[in-house]
């Protein structure tokens, strides 16, 4: 029967080295090609990058009990602490921020409260839209990927990587739809729309992803979605064991031989398809 093993940080960055200096992660010629672009256009998702102050926040509504709430934080400078929500959708938190969510969505809208800067990967249900309650603004997500900017000031900048959101001002109900290549920004009571300057504003977020009490389930979950590869776990044990990790690059080769490696797990390759299970 498998087995869960204890980690801690000390212990993952410990490992790494030794395997680095080992030359136990090696490229092989065989390696998964990696993906170009931060997100894969299979899965039906938005993304979005917020930087919020601490008097700017997401708004929960009373279809949510606020004891149901449950609260992470990243305290980890140059890190980012990757969480994936009970529907799936999956959380990139840049350092020094905090994501409130609850338990459980329930209700007709799923509604989060973030302090600070996160990649939000969110899984697409047009049965419970995602929506974004800024200070002058409403964010509404059509499946798309896209990068907001807040602050408690009022300002407002939005970036679409893929598929389109609707931005409305609270003030008088105008909207605009911005779609990917373009952004928008609120100045002087009003929002205006251009094409955006920077394509790669995404990147940073799945390097040094790290993961606390995740299960391995949701850990190849996230590998997935950022590679070209298919990591695939072999044996139903395996997806419920809960890890401490940091990985120090998006390389799928590493991230699956740091796991094998770590848990004494059997890796194996087979085309593009990478399997992981008990040995």
């Amino acid at each position: 029967m498998f087995r869960k093993e204890p980690n801690t940080d000390l212990a993952w960055s410990a490992l790494y080295s030794r395997l680095e200096n080992d030359s136990l992660l090696n490229k092989e010629d065989y390696s998964v090609k990696q993906k170009k672009k931060i997100l894969p256009v299979y899965w039906a998702a938005a993304c979005v990058i917020a930087l919020i102050s601490a008097t700017v926040v997401f708004f929960y509504h009373s279809d949510k009990e606020v004891s149901d709430l449950l609260t992470l934080q990243n305290t980890d400078s140059g890190n980012i602490l990757v969480k994936t929500l009970g529907d799936g959708s999956t959380i990139y938190l840049a350092s020094n921020a905090s994501l409130s969510y609850p338990k459980s969505f329930t209700g007709s809208k799923r509604e989060v409260a973030l302090q600070g800067e996160a990649l939000f990967d969110i899984a697409k249900n047009p049965k419970k839209p995602f929506l974004i309650e800024t200070e002058k603004v409403t964010v509404r997500v059509l499946g798309t990927a896209f990068k907001v900017k807040t602050s408690g000031e009022g300002k407002f900048e939005l970036a679409v990587q893929r598929g389109r959101v609707r931005v409305t001002e609270k003030e008088g109900g105008n909207y605009l739809e911005v779609t990917a290549g373009q952004s928008v920004t609120f100045v002087r009571n009003h929002l205006f729309k251009y094409q955006t300057a920077d394509k790669k504003i995404f990147e940073h977020y799945t390097s040094k992803m790290r993961f606390k009490d995740e299960t391995l389930e949701n850990i190849v979950h996230v590998i997935n979605q950022n590679n070209d590869s298919f990591v695939v776990l072999k044996g139903g044990l395996l997806k419920s064991s809960r890890l401490n990790v940091q990985f120090y690059n998006n390389n799928v080769n590493e991230m699956t031989q740091i796991i094998s490696l770590a848990l004494n797990l059997k890796r194996e390759i087979r085309q593009d398809t990478i399997y992981i299970s008990q040995p």
